[in-house]
């Protein structure tokens, strides 16, 4: 008999409780657990999560806890491998669950959670909640020996037709690479259209994680959502199925296998020895195998040997190691129930390469990223990288390894806003040391001018956050950043590191955090180093959390990326979010890997009404290895070296600009300013700008449009506007000749009579 559990302890007849210390065979059997999740490092941690494993995984359910970015409970938060040892690694996952309407905002009222089997060889939970008028039920299933969830979600409507629906299984590695679907790397999202698999893969060194996903036909944030498009009729049923499968290490050949389990494929065997051109074996080879020369899949070796299964067709294959430069690639063709060798002996073993990185004005040392233009670039990432960034304490100093042969090498300091990156070619050899010098020709010192530019919405390693906090300081001081952020999602655990590194190269910090609910994110800046937040997001309203932000210090509260599906605005017009607006807030972000237009109209709309709704600015950086820290960035007007609050309280006071590129110096007024007009007065503002791309355009905007536009030739040149004389407001933007731009915040416009204006 299924008895429903409502947010309530669960009787001894539906829980096994499994001791954690015991000989191995005790895990075999699978069991399910109640109270804090017995994953090292997880996120449940109420006592009504459920926590279910067996000898391979194991996953945890928050039932009580709050999941990330304001999900509604009763989800996956945390799934963990067994290791080698039998014991539990630390949680793999942030979130890893069914998403309905693409990370749109949530109205949840309940959650209900059924055992329906609870034996030790298998588990099954079913987990019901509500999507506004729309009923989610998600299936559970755990057998004994399996390394797979497999999970069934359905939808049924009981409201109106809902149509153009984007919905399905995600996977949020905590940590770790990422390997999209296969023929898809480069896209963050794209509809799927006959994929050579239906699976993204999250993986390290000793992990991985596959979603297997055979209903998707649209892909997101670089696969880790995976879709399908659909619509859900009044009274409607929709279904998906899919399979989170858990692995002990980096090896992706059983990923593979499962597919072809899965789907009844006729496969054969490739197996074979892997070896350097001197004839040595390597320890832990890997044979990577492409279909239609995109990335497919890899094996991990032992001892110079591999075996891997495939479907039956043809591929192209190659094999690697961690900084040896790649074998040549082999055509195979795959036929079924046959197994055949193919060796690889042609192998070169690393070299490393030493750069110094200096200003070729000053000659002083320059905080640096260093990237792969043309080279061996590692498909598997724990075998090597190709970003690079000099240290935090030996200043422009960068030692790293490659795989022998040429390489055009990027280096970039303020890279795109002070200086343009320089090339440099390079050679390396087999176990040698390639020196390497590169000078950088700075265009412009900020600082010297009064300006300091941050990256004002930027991840460390918390939940899907893959970032150290000490490669967080490398990569903005390296994009010529003058202040270090952080705003982790709901976390404020790497402030006290991150504001010690920025100490220890005098630079300042701005502590931040995300405070992510369903309906919109808010960046608060800067609070009090490691301030706890203490409401719910996925519970609370607007008028609480901006409360609470004000509690831990914030002078600022910025709705980050609006107006994408779960921004603050859209949710606003969607009539989503708790409370309303709420007039307390204070900056709207330009984000720099989302369309930003509809944010850009609405701070004009309400610099229109005379509100004060100044921008902020920010890249939404979580991977500094494969994203850019500083692609976008505020520049702010602070006279002098700032702390955080002088610098935080110069935008709340309009006296900055965002910029993609380009960098103004304003002359005889400043943004966030108010001139006084008399009624036959001409009065004029006066800018210098400069772009090392070289500048295209200048405009001034107005109320009602643009007032004035300029063409420009060259890195740099004076501009002057007449103003209008009426009240209102006036500002930039400034466009370079690689459609890079910066806007400014408003000048104020006030037309006084002669009296006021004396």
């Amino acid at each position: 008999m299924i008895k429903p559990f409502h947010n309530t302890l669960m009787t001894s007849a539906f829980i096994l409780v499994t001791s954690l210390v015991g000989a191995a065979h005790t895990h075999a059997a699978v069991s399910i657990i109640q109270g804090k999740t017995i994953i090292p490092a997880g996120n449940a941690t109420s006592d009504k999560d459920l926590t279910i494993r067996n000898d391979k995984l194991a996953f945890s359910l928050a039932i009580g806890s709050a999941p990330p970015w304001g999900v509604a409970r009763g989800c996956i938060v945390d799934i963990a491998n067994v290791t080698q040892d039998g014991t539990l690694s630390r949680d793999r996952v942030a979130f890893a669950d069914f998403i309905p309407n693409n990370w749109s905002s949530w109205p949840n009222t309940y959650q209900k959670v059924d055992i329906l089997k609870d034996t030790q060889d298998e588990a099954i939970v079913k987990i019901t909640r509500d999507f506004a008028k729309v009923v989610i039920t998600t299936v559970y299933s755990l057998e004994s020996g399996s390394d797979q969830i497999h999970v069934k979600t359905t939808m049924t409507n009981e409201g109106e037709a809902l149509t153009n629906m984007l919905s399905g299984y995600t996977l949020w590695p905590d940590g770790g690479y990422k390997f999209a679907v296969p023929g898809y790397s480069t896209y963050p999202e794209k509809a799927v259209n006959n994929p050579k698999s239906d699976r993204f893969i999250g993986y390290d060194t000793d992990w991985a994680i596959a979603l297997h996903a055979p209903y998707m036909t649209e892909l997101q944030n670089q696969s880790r959502d995976l879709y399908a498009k659909h619509s859900l009729d009044k009274s409607g049923s929709i279904s998906f199925e899919g399979d989170y499968q858990v692995l002990p290490s980096g090896d992706l050949s059983p990923v593979v296998r499962a597919e072809i389990e899965r789907k009844n494929q006729k496969a054969g065997t490739l197996t074979g020895s892997v070896k350097t051109q001197e004839g040595k074996s390597l320890v832990e080879p890997a044979v990577v195998v492409l279909k239609d020369s995109e990335p497919y899949i890899w094996v991990l070796g032992k001892n110079g040997q591999y075996s891997i299964d495939l479907p039956v067709g043809d591929y192209q294959v190659y094999a690697t190691g961690e900084g040896f430069a790649n074998s040549r690639i082999h055509d195979v063709s795959i036929k079924q129930n046959v197994s055949q060798m193919l060796p690889f002996d042609d192998l070169l073993a690393p070299g490393e390469v030493n750069i110094q990185v200096t200003d070729t004005q000053t000659t002083s040392a320059l905080d640096a990223k260093i990237q792969i233009e043309k080279g061996s670039k590692p498909l598997i990432e724990f075998f090597g990288a190709k970003t690079f960034f000099t240290e935090l304490n030996d200043v422009g100093r960068a030692n790293f390894t490659l795989a022998p042969g040429d390489y055009q090498l990027s280096i970039s300091a303020g890279g795109g806003f002070i200086a343009k990156p320089v090339l440099i070619n390079a050679h390396v050899t087999p176990n040698k040391i390639t020196h390497l010098a590169s000078e950088i020709p700075v265009s412009t010192y900020p600082t010297q001018h009064g300006w300091y530019a941050g990256d004002l919405h930027h991840h460390a390693d918390v939940m899907e956050g893959s970032t150290s906090a000490e490669y967080l300081v490398r990569s903005q001081l390296a994009a010529g950043l003058n202040v270090t952020f952080v705003s982790d999602h709901d976390s404020t655990a790497n402030h006290a590191e991150i504001k010690m590194l920025s100490d220890k190269r005098d630079v300042p910090f701005i502590p931040s955090i995300e405070i992510s609910p369903s309906w919109g994110h808010f960046n608060a800046f800067p609070i009090d180093i490691g301030a706890q937040l203490s409401v719910d997001p996925g519970v609370d309203d607007i008028h609480s959390i901006i409360k609470d932000a004000r509690r831990m210090g914030a002078t600022a509260v910025a709705s980050n990326h609006p107006y994408i599906p779960y921004g603050y605005l859209s949710s606003l017009e969607k009539k989503t979010v708790p409370g309303g607006f709420d007039p307390s807030i204070d900056l709207i972000e330009i984000n720099a890997v989302v369309d930003y237009q509809k944010a850009i109209e609405k701070a004009r709309q309400f610099w229109s009404e005379g509100l004060p709704y100044y921008y902020t600015a920010g890249t939404d950086t979580h991977d500094v290895w494969n994203e850019t820290s500083g692609l976008n960035r505020m520049f702010v007007y602070t006279a002098s070296k700032p702390d955080a609050k002088a610098f935080t309280q110069a935008m709340k006071n309009g006296r900055s600009y965002v910029s993609f590129g380009p960098v103004i110096y304003p002359q005889n007024v400043m943004f966030g300013d108010t001139i006084k007009l008399a009624e036959h007065q001409v009065k004029s503002v006066n800018f210098k700008l400069l772009s090392v791309n070289g500048l295209k355009s200048v405009k001034l905007i107005g109320k009602e449009g643009v007032i004035s536009e300029q063409t420009l030739i060259g890195d740099t040149a004076s501009v002057v506007f007449n103003v209008p004389r009426k009240s209102g407001w006036v500002s930039l933007v400034v466009e370079d000749t690689k459609a890079h731009k910066a806007f400014s915040n408003p000048i104020w416009l006030k037309l006084v009579d002669k009296a006021q204006f004396l």
